[in-house]
């Protein structure tokens, strides 16, 4: 079985280069656009298991992609983005000048990250993306070729740690823009991750850590 994990589209808070978290913003014109190239892209990948984040960004980002698939967009709430806490709405740029948020920490030294009220740790994502890989993709091989997967930008790292172990420390040694695809092989229920971030535009694009 062959794993497609793709972050969703671009919104105006990723253009605005501000932590979206769980706040549910939807994808922009431009998200629309480059979630439309992607799915030109993979038009002949015969997907036949979809499951989304269900917040409107990954959603409609996974409504784009199937197409015209006759294939049923699954929501799973582990598949939701990190949650910053208070911290969700901060301009990224405004973080990096500031070591005093928790949320710098998340940013510049993700292994000594503490989240900030309402937050979640990165213990709690790798558990949440681990169990969401036990208990639904490794078992799925039996019955299914092609499965996509449609989240955000963290939680797409979690589950790429849940793969390859990645340490903390180098959560954000990728690049991950918008509508980017990271796939994983999964063989007699062990998973490898084969290629992670492409992208299928020349566009640019501001959300880009």
């Amino acid at each position: 079985m062959e794993i497609y994990m793709i972050r969703h589209g671009e919104t105006q808070w990723n253009k605005e280069r501000r932590l979206q978290g769980r706040a549910d913003i939807p994808l922009n014109e431009y998200g629309i656009q480059l979630a439309e190239i992607t799915a030109d892209a993979l038009q002949s990948i015969p997907f036949t298991k979809i499951y989304s984040s269900p917040l409107s960004r990954a959603y409609e980002t996974a409504r784009i992609l199937v197409h015209k698939r006759p294939v049923e967009i699954l929501t799973d709430d582990r598949l939701v983005e990190m949650g910053f806490g208070e911290g969700e709405g901060a301009g990224i740029e405004s973080i990096h000048t500031h070591p005093e948020l928790a949320v710098y920490d998340f940013i510049h030294h993700p292994e000594n990250y503490i989240p900030p009220a309402g937050g979640e740790s990165f213990s709690q994502l790798y558990s949440r993306c681990k169990n969401f890989m036990e208990e639904v993709v490794i078992p799925a091989e039996k019955s299914c070729d092609y499965m996509m997967i449609v989240g955000h930008g963290a939680l797409i790292r979690g589950l790429i740690h849940c793969i390859n172990l990645r340490p903390t420390r180098d959560f954000w040694i990728k690049t991950h823009k918008n509508c980017c695809v990271s796939i994983a092989s999964c063989i007699d229920g062990k998973l490898t991750l084969k290629e992670e971030a492409k992208i299928y535009y020349t566009e640019k694009v501001e959300a880009t850590w």
